[in-house]
């Protein structure tokens, strides 16, 4: 049988898009899966909080419950179970408040807490003197909440319904005879229903979650990166720029623009072709990026151009990596039949000034670039906060 395959048809074009698995609804591709679950987290984070808190509050409401029918050590066992309850929802808030990308493991976790727990406490209160059906019953809630309403990865989902079934058919196998175990086995048979049916829907929108989130991804990607040498383009650059404005701004941290232009480029295109000239622009874009440290920013901003953020980075040292930069380039050898190519850079550096846009510190930086050009190529140039 032919593998289906793994685009998804949008007007009469096919997009190429990452296929989720049909049982788990996640993503092959563990980066992409990853990026997902993180923004996920971060958005459901404020609303697994909100859940929580409604289930304390319920616990607390129960209480005075536990003490007008429990008597001894019933009573005791009760409310040593709620606190075990309440213990578990707080580290569940805590942990996710501090770190929102374990929401995907933490809400189903709680939910099969929440379960064992509810399904503990039921057996404490003794089902022969309490209402099967209702006791059934409360199980197609806790699958509301956790099931349907919380995030959870494909696997998880699957493993909480499982407990939630089996925590169903645990109170029905344990009703009494008679006319209360027939109302017990149909609210099992009906509260399973619902659980699958809430799984099925679970599952439907988590693909479906999936297949926006790769459309999304797409789209972003191919608005924000330049296809030839995969790094980001002059949108993506002005867009990582002004996110790395305010992240230094807040950090009360410098930020460095480095600007660097191939030297001769348009010679390599009329000496071998465009199709070296494309190979040159591929292999200084690698070395460049190659160079660069996490949080750095790398950009073909047209042309042979590129540009470089350096957040955290004061000029003087900006300088000195603006030269490790124009070294990589001029290391750089591409092969052209018999002969090998080689380029040098002109680099011009700036830092950004507070209320500073981007065109101006480009220009700057510009300027800077120019200078090394004027004065004799292949060199770095740092261009003074007010030459503008």
């Amino acid at each position: 049988m032919a593998d289906r395959p793994s685009y998804m048809p949008y007007g009469g074009l096919p997009v190429s898009l990452p296929r989720p698995s049909p049982w788990t609804a996640e993503f092959p591709d563990r980066e992409l899966e990853g990026r997902f679950r993180s923004e996920r987290s971060r958005g459901m984070r404020g609303t697994f909080l909100v859940v929580l808190v409604l289930i304390l509050a319920m616990l607390g409401a129960l209480v005075p419950l536990d003490l007008a029918r429990l008597e001894a050590e019933w009573l005791s066992l009760a409310l040593g179970l709620r606190g075990i309850f309440a213990v578990m929802l707080v580290a569940a808030a805590v942990s996710v408040w501090r770190w929102p990308e374990r929401l995907l493991t933490a809400a189903p976790l709680t939910g099969i807490g929440v379960t064992l727990l509810t399904l503990a406490l039921t057996f404490v209160y003794g089902l022969e003197h309490s209402n099967p059906a209702l006791d059934v019953s409360q199980f197609a809630f806790v699958g509301v909440v956790f099931v349907l309403l919380l995030p959870n990865t494909g696997r998880w989902r699957w493993g909480l319904t499982a407990v939630l079934l089996l925590a169903t058919w645990g109170v029905v196998l344990g009703s009494a005879a008679g006319a209360e175990e027939a109302e017990a086995r149909l609210a099992g048979l009906f509260v399973s229903f619902v659980l699958l049916a809430l799984l099925a829907i679970a599952h439907r929108e988590d693909t479906l979650r999936h297949w926006q989130f790769a459309a999304m991804d797409r789209l972003v990607r191919m608005s924000t990166t330049d296809p030839l040498t995969g790094v980001a383009n002059r949108r993506g650059f002005f867009d990582a720029a002004e996110a790395a404005r305010h992240r230094t701004r807040l950090e009360e941290e410098p930020l460095t623009v480095v600007l660097l232009d191939l030297d001769h480029f348009k010679g390599v295109n009329d000496r071998h072709g465009h199709a070296v000239g494309d190979e040159v622009l591929r292999r200084t874009a690698r070395v460049l990026g190659d160079a660069l440290k996490p949080g750095e920013t790398l950009a073909r901003l047209g042309g042979e151009e590129f540009g470089v953020l350096l957040p955290g980075v004061p000029l003087e040292r900006a300088e000195k990596r603006a030269q490790g930069l124009r070294s990589e380039v001029e290391a750089l050898c591409v092969q052209s039949g018999n002969a090998v190519v080689r380029m040098t850079a002109s680099v011009g550096v700036a830092a950004w000034m507070p209320e500073e846009s981007v065109d101006a510190v480009l220009a700057r930086a510009d300027l800077g670039m120019y200078e090394a050009k004027a004065e004799g190529r292949n060199c770095v140039r740092v261009q003074a906060d007010d030459a503008a």
